[in-house]
This record gives C-alpha cells, structure tokens and sequence, in this order.
C-alpha cells in the first residue's frame, strides 16, 4: 500500500489527480512531486513540487521555500480543519536551500531520511534533486 493511501485514504485519487494536472504546465514543468510528513500539523497535507523556472530560478531572500496552505473545497474536500501545503521551489533555490539548511527545506530532507513520504512523480532532473535529500 502507498505511503499516501495509507496517511490520506479518501484523498489519495486528489492528490494524484492534482500532481498530474501540474504536469501538464510547460512554462513551468514539474520535475518532482513529493507527499511528506514534516512533522508538523499531523493532520495536514503536505506536498513539495520542484519545478522549473518556479520564480526565475532565483533564490527568494527569506531563506524559506514558498509555502500557500489551501484549505477544503468541493474538488478537494478534505475533513474540517485540514489544509493541504503546498512547497514550491526551483532546482537553483533547492540546492541552495539544502546547502544553507533553510527549515522549511531540512523538514522535507528529515522526512526522506525517515521515510516518511512518497514520490508522486519524478523526472531526470527530479531523481537527481531527490539525491540532494539524502546529503
């Protein structure tokens, strides 16, 4: 059983049916897609996507990988309370994020090397980037 049936059993068919419809943008293509559990909000979703040309490429001063929480809707209906997380970033800014151990990127790193995640999608330069986690 996956790692995403197990944690979300009735969204499951949505978050899949939601990383495959962000396959489909060419100005911006998905390179991987990753459920993980940081650690925080049990109860939420959370969803890393490496995409390319996410921002131009540049690296957000904040040191904090875009972060937008969404909360239930009809094509979406996850259960009162709950949000789903959704983590941007570019290849650039992940490598640089990873090197200077940015929280928000070291709680995705954390749950790899617990195990705790899933791969939804991943391309060459996503096998790659997933590599990085494992540093």
């Amino acid at each position: 059983m996956h790692w995403t049936m197990r944690k979300f059993p009735h969204l499951e068919h949505q978050i899949r049916e939601l990383v495959d419809q962000h396959r489909e943008l060419r100005d911006e293509p998905l390179h991987l897609a990753i459920a993980y559990d940081p650690g925080r909000d049990p109860h939420d979703i959370f969803l890393f996507e490496l995409l390319g040309n996410f921002g131009n490429n540049e690296v957000t001063p904040e040191a904090q990988l875009f972060e937008v929480t969404f909360e239930p809707t009809p094509g979406f209906p996850m259960t009162p309370g709950q949000r789903l997380h959704l983590v941007l970033t570019s290849p650039n800014e992940l490598r640089v994020a990873l090197e200077q151990h940015w929280d928000s990127a070291e709680e995705i790193r954390d749950a790899v090397r617990r195990g705790d995640f899933e791969v939804l999608y991943q391309d060459e330069v996503g096998r790659e980037a997933l590599d990085l986690f494992h540093d």
